[in-house]
């Protein structure tokens, strides 16, 4: 299986502050044993390191639990595609749909690469399940 991962599911296996998407944790070790593909935009990793910054400097995180944090989602086994073929769709998406042009980017990739999505934002899940590419449970 290849999916689609975004910021906020990929978050939620490292910092506990909601429910982690259905399947996500059994796709990712899939991942890790070559049977699945995650993929995402390479705002992902700029994304998920700026919600580390913010937690850090709330006082949520400790300066070496973010900078553990950051290398952790560096080493994610994730292949990144450049926002270069997907600015038209990104911008037709978030206009249609009024999410950010962020989520809209990941939406965005998943419809073009035709693979599911896993997020744990609700309006993108609403929008991945209205196009029929929410992610499904996996074992």
């Amino acid at each position: 299986m290849i999916a689609v991962v975004d910021t906020s599911a990929v978050l939620r296996l490292f910092i506990p502050d909601g429910p982690i998407p259905d399947g996500l944790e059994a796709f990712f070790r899939g991942v890790e044993s070559g049977t699945h593909v995650a993929i995402a935009p390479e705002l992902l990793i700029v994304e998920a390191t700026n919600v580390v910054v913010k937690k850090q400097r709330r006082g949520e995180l400790s300066v070496d639990e973010a900078t553990e944090l950051v290398s952790l989602l560096e080493q994610l086994p994730i292949r990144y595609f450049s926002h270069h073929t997907l600015y038209s769709r990104t911008h037709e998406l978030a206009m249609e749909t009024g999410l950010s042009a962020y989520d809209a980017l990941f939406l965005a990739l998943a419809l073009d690469r035709g693979t599911t999505l896993f997020t744990a934002d609700d309006r993108l899940q609403r929008e991945a399940a209205a196009r029929g590419i929410l992610s499904p449970r996996t074992g």
